[in-house]
């Protein structure tokens, strides 16, 4: 069992501790965004942990709870601006508007190759891409230039409202392939291919269009 670190003593010690955990290997060194970001965590460090001096347990152990979270605060702005770096880059292309411009089926075809290559990031990001562009051709779906996967999903649930959950199942998996550290598994890959080729399948449920009859609208207002 391991056993957990000590809490932090001052906010000094609380902003050391976050300074550490974000040099390492796993994150981007860029000094100006760093300072700031550390900067801003150490302000709001100081006023929350000010009257505390440790000597009570309770104490301490919300003074470890602010780290923790503000660590994972940290790491989220890190992955959404792009500093936190991937150990296993992909060999596709995330955008789900990519150049060149494949048809749904021969992005599941990609897909498959992918996945029962072993290249289960690469599977999950294709089958995305898929699932998109097979709507694209419908003309069930406007892709814009920047669209992330959630608002791709939340945009396909329109069509295909009793697929909601799976959608944005869907987009969780290719987020954490496509940007996060870790790896996605086998059995997401999957099942978002599978959801791409039923979806591909389907005929969608247009009583949820707007009045107007646009589909891009339905899914901006979603």
């Amino acid at each position: 069992m391991i056993s957990a670190a000590p809490p932090p003593q001052d906010p000094q010690d609380a902003r050391s501790r976050v300074l550490e955990e974000l040099s390492k290997a796993e994150y981007d060194d860029s000094p100006g965004f760093i300072a700031w970001l550390l900067g801003t965590l150490e302000d709001w460090l100081m006023r929350v942990l000010a009257g505390i001096d440790g000597s009570s347990t309770a104490q301490a152990g919300v003074a470890v709870l602010v780290v923790l979270a503000l660590l994972a605060v940290a790491v989220l702005v890190l992955r959404r601006t792009g500093l936190l770096r991937r150990s296993h880059p992909l060999a596709v292309a995330p955008e789900l508007d990519a150049e060149p411009v494949l048809s749904g089926e021969q992005l599941r075809s990609a897909a498959r190759s992918a996945i029962d290559a072993g290249r289960t990031d690469d599977g999950t990001v294709l089958a995305l891409r898929a699932l998109v562009r097979d709507l694209e051709e419908r003309t069930l779906l406007d892709v814009a230039a920047g669209m992330t996967a959630h608002e791709a999903a939340a945009r396909a649930a329109v069509p295909f409202p009793d697929l909601r959950g799976r959608l944005q199942r869907a987009a969780d998996a290719f987020d954490t392939a496509a940007y996060s550290h870790r790896s996605g598994t086998a059995k997401q890959a999957d099942d978002l291919l599978r959801l791409a080729e039923y979806i591909a399948e389907s005929a969608p449920d247009l009583s949820t269009v707007e009045a107007d009859g646009s589909l891009a609208a339905a899914g901006t207002s979603a």
